[in-house]
């Protein structure tokens, strides 16, 4: 067996046999693009049974899959089903985690214990709640009536999966708050431990400073709560490769355990505690119970866990006294993870964690002086800097270039002078809220003065790059690699897998012949926002909707879509009107890529650029684009006077709309607009294409931007009819998800495309 793995022993090779496949049995579940029958996990476990030792590889393959497939079958059977989207129901139940309160709304999760509809009911639902009375607190029964909505995201190349987040977090349903029955609190607070712990360090931070980003950073490092750091520092933190720090880690886990084993040795000195029998047994447990603690009160994020049960593992060698190598550890730690949690898998948190620990392991310190100490830690950054590659540029769109500098002053102070003092101030905070505040007060001005540094880092030319995004298989397939490459030291193997990691930055997306283009209408919700390329030139096309409680689509959709297909500047954009389902995301864009010229229905604040007036046009890359409305003085409602462009090429025409309604339409039917693909306007309503309108454009394609479930009904089916009758083939963004006009460099057919179509997934509803 040895000889299968050279440089290894017998017993280590058998450890590095039956693991990998395991996660790699697990990990395959995610290439499905729909999960069998509810009993389908039955074959593959009956497969690893009747393998057993035989093929124990193969045997362990088999397993992680059952497992991994049976775990997704049951947790989709449990999401509150898409035909039920939108029901209003009074639901009763438990608040279950620590709520977050942003700009006018709380969002919490509530375990539910009873609804006045038919079953199934959701078993937990992620709620919001606008301009909220009061604030509910952890452990609490409230009582709301609730609109329910399935699980349902925005699906966009480059986006991010909402509905495989929301399962592997086991949420149900999304729900917000609506109707004329007031919220009730209908019990008192059950016993929540750990959550209510959670509640009152993060209630003491909050306390104790004023409002700021000081104040959300030191909620996600004391105890894991940080939906409200702002979407500027999450920006500065990717852009300079430190977000690992901002959050519950294993560095975090790791330092706990340490400081509990120091106070334990300590202890151990008193004559009459040395001599106790069985006491290497009880430290090991104590250093175990208080890391899984902690873990616990930071909000059970993958890294903490991974740390634990590495702390575990080392607790039970150490019992046995017995040695396994570091990496052994690492890679039983994965399996212990992955089978209580299949899913882990999914989770950025798991390949950031794992891989990043270890590259740090490949590269361990073995340095007999501060020289070659300094180089080994310089390595060991280097390593996770390359390692982390396609992780990052994956799970986030962006690879940090001053990661290494950054995080070789940041570790040292966080880990060396933050971190401590946080471990303290949250233990002091779980017995008195108010003798903490000293400790938080004094970490604010430190946190404080570092975000203006930060951000100016993260200004820096050249800071950061992202690269064009790569298909998901080729991400996974490299970072497999990389991961066996850490564990397995086989010649050359590392440099193959550093190479590979490297190409994934420079990769390009297909580019757009000269004379094509492509048209890209993303899935933002009740709101419009397209992107039209051409071979080196950029247009945006309106920017997606703000939302009530801040933040804009634009950040998880357009942002991550321009990323995705290498966009370094926009050289146009258009803003059609200044309704915030058209300009929400205008700020949003400006903040993260240079917009060289913007044009507006009419100059205004909200795009910053010049009027839109028909006849204006220009000519990139052999592709024209043209202004066909409104013309110089017209004078309709705001809806009539937003922005329309006829992109025309070689290989066919493609007509933006946005809001126009009769009066709008009728002046557009003064142009020449017949096109092969048309944005419908106002999103389909029954307000606008007229007759006439649909017979004068007379396109192949219609595309109707709208969010699932909408209250309006848009898209109108009576519209969608009109459209259809004169041969029009409508797809709209709520069923597609973003959809893909592509436009030959010569007369042909205009490839039409969209992304749940395409490539099918099996959390998908």
């Amino acid at each position: 067996m040895a000889a299968c793995c050279p440089g290894f022993g017998r017993e280590r090779c058998a450890v590095l046999r039956w693991p990998i496949p395991f996660l790699a049995g697990a990990a395959a579940l995610h290439a499905l693009p729909a999960l069998a029958p509810s009993r389908g996990w039955l074959v593959p476990a009956a497969a690893a049974l009747v393998l057993g030792r035989r093929a124990p590889g193969l045997a362990a393959a088999c397993a992680g899959f059952a497992l991994a497939l049976g775990m997704a079958t049951v947790l989709v059977a449990a999401g509150w089903p898409c035909s039920r989207d939108r029901e209003s129901a009074l639901v009763e139940g438990r608040i279950a985690a620590p709520p977050l309160v942003r700009a006018g709304r709380t969002d919490f999760d509530l375990d539910v214990m009873h609804v006045d509809a038919p079953r199934p009911w959701p078993r937990r639902v992620r709620v919001s709640w606008y301009e909220a009375a009061q604030l509910p607190a952890v452990g609490e029964r409230w009582r709301f009536e609730l609109r329910l909505r399935c699980r349902r995201g925005f699906q966009n190349p480059g986006g991010a999966e909402r509905e495989l987040t929301l399962l592997r977090e086991r949420i149900d349903a999304t729900a917000y708050v609506v109707g004329k029955s007031r919220p009730a609190r209908t019990g008192p607070a059950a016993a929540l431990p750990i959550e209510r712990l959670r509640a009152r360090v993060a209630g003491a931070i909050a306390a104790a400073l004023p409002p700021g980003p000081s104040v959300a950073v030191l909620q996600g490092l004391a105890v894991g709560v940080r939906g409200t750091i702002p979407d500027r520092l999450w920006e500065a933190f990717s852009a300079t490769g430190i977000a690992h720090l901002m959050a519950i880690s294993g560095l975090h886990v790791t330092g706990c355990a340490l400081f509990a084993l120091a106070g334990l040795r300590l202890v151990a000195r008193l004559p009459w505690i040395a001599r106790l029998p069985g006491r290497v047994t009880a430290e090991s447990l104590v250093v175990v119970a208080v890391s899984a603690a902690y873990a616990c009160l930071a909000g059970s994020s993958l890294p903490a866990l991974r740390t634990v049960a590495m702390v575990a593992l080392f607790a039970a060698l150490r019992v046995l006294r017995r040695s396994w190598p570091l990496d052994r550890v690492l890679l039983l730690a994965a399996v212990a993870l992955v089978a209580t949690d299949p899913l882990a898998l999914a989770s950025i948190g798991f390949w950031l964690s794992f891989v990043a620990t270890a590259a740090l392991i490949a590269a361990a310190l073995r340095g007999a002086d501060a020289r070659a100490r300094l180089l080994d830690f310089a390595r060991g950054q280097l390593a996770v800097t390359v390692l982390l590659t396609p992780v990052l540029t994956f799970g986030f769109g962006r690879l940090s270039l001053v990661s290494p500098l950054v995080n070789a002053i940041a570790i040292p102070l966080f880990g060396g002078l933050l971190l401590p003092v946080v471990l303290a101030g949250t233990v002091v905070a779980t017995v008195s809220p108010a003798l903490s505040s000293a400790i938080w007060r004094a970490l604010a001005p430190l946190l404080d003065g570092t975000w203006p540094w930060l951000e100016s880092i993260a200004s820096w030319p050249g800071a950061s790059w992202a690269p064009a995004r790569q298909p998901a298989v080729l991400v996974a397939a490299i970072g497999i690699l990389l991961f066996v490459a850490l564990l397995v030291p086989v010649a050359g193997l590392r440099l193959a897998a550093s190479a590979l990691a490297a190409a994934l930055c420079l990769g390009r997306p297909e580019p757009v012949a000269q004379g094509a283009f492509l048209l890209t209408a993303l899935d933002v919700g009740q709101g419009l926002s397209v992107v039209v390329e051409t071979r080196r030139h950029t247009l945006v096309f309106d920017t997606g909707p703000a939302w009530p409680g801040g933040g804009a689509a634009a950040q998880v959709t357009l942002l991550p879509y321009l990323r995705s297909r290498g966009v370094r500047a926009i050289d146009r954009l258009v803003v059609c009107h200044e309704d915030m389902d058209h300009a929400g995301g205008v700020d949003a864009l400006r903040a993260a890529l240079p917009v060289r010229r913007a044009t507006a229905a009419a100059a205004d604040a909200v795009s910053r650029g010049d009027a839109c007036r028909r006849g204006d046009a220009w000519r990139w890359d052999g592709v024209t684009f043209r202004v066909v409305h409104p013309p110089e003085g017209f004078a309709g409602s705001d809806n009539d006077r937003s922005c329309a462009i006829l992109v025309s090429g070689p290989g066919g025409r493609a007509l933006l709309l946005a809001d126009p309604e009769s009066g709008g339409e009728e002046e557009l039917l003064t142009q020449e607009i017949a096109a092969d693909v048309v944005l419908l306007p106002h999103h389909g309503s029954r307000s606008s294409s007229q007759a006439a309108l649909v017979a004068a454009v007379a396109a192949r394609y219609g595309i109707a931007s709208a969010g699932f479930g909408n209250r309006w009904g848009m898209p109108d089916p009576a519209v969608v009819a009109r459209w259809r009758s004169a041969g029009t083939t409508v797809l709209a963004t709520a069923e597609e998800g973003a959809v893909l006009a592509r436009f030959p460099p010569r007369p042909g057919a205009v490839e039409i495309s969209s992304v749940r179509r395409g490539a099918r997934r099996w959390w998908r509803p």
